[in-house]
């Protein structure tokens, strides 16, 4: 390393480690030793992720490893933006990138390459589906984005309402001074609640 290398970042193991400085704008990670920052460790793999350096700002990119890598515990399938407090994980292994990102308006500048590759385009997942609650095997019924062109109402003498009193309120005696109390009440919605 010569003297005049500028160091565009730092990845910093958590836990403890020795960090990894990063010296060019694109960085391959991963087992073998001829990645550009090797990690040999058997759930990491031969070329697991990539770094960028776009535009002053870090992008990191799994390059289809086995056991995944993820910004702030979510998952990543396209590259992703990676700011110093962000927490990186490599397989099982967590680390911080130390950098002093550009500012707004440098990010804000196309280069060609923010549109497509940078951008990521995430999956809508659902409260339900994020707390493990939802599984494949019932369809999912999503929410309309825009609503309908007309909504129809059936009008009080088109609308089929059941005006009969249900039998076993028919068969209740009905108490002549008191009226219905509460327990002839209970009693109604108990057999609608079986």
């Amino acid at each position: 390393m010569s003297p005049h290398s500028k160091t565009l970042g730092t990845l910093r193991p958590l836990g403890g480690g020795d960090p990894v400085p990063f010296m060019k704008d694109t960085l391959i990670v991963g087992r073998r030793p001829t990645c550009d920052v090797c990690l040999d460790f058997e759930d990491i793999s031969g070329k697991h992720c990539e770094f960028k350096f776009v535009n002053g700002i870090w992008h990191v990119k799994d390059l289809g490893s086995s056991n995944g890598t993820t910004v702030n515990g979510a998952k990543i399938n396209s590259p992703t933006g990676v700011m110093p407090e962000v927490e990186i994980g490599i397989a099982g292994h967590l680390f911080h990138l130390e950098y002093d990102p550009a500012g707004p308006a440098s990010i804000g500048q196309n280069h060609g390459m923010m549109d497509e590759e940078i951008v990521e385009t995430r999956k809508r997942t659902s409260l339900m589906e994020m707390a493990g609650l939802e599984t494949d095997d019932k369809p999912v019924r999503r929410r309309q984005t825009k609503p309908p062109a007309q909504i129809e109402r059936l009008s009080v003498d088109e609308a089929d309402f059941e005006d009969a009193l249900p039998e076993h309120v028919k068969k209740s005696p009905a108490k002549k001074d008191e009226g219905p109390s509460d327990d002839d009440f209970f009693n109604l919605i108990k057999d609608d609640v079986k």
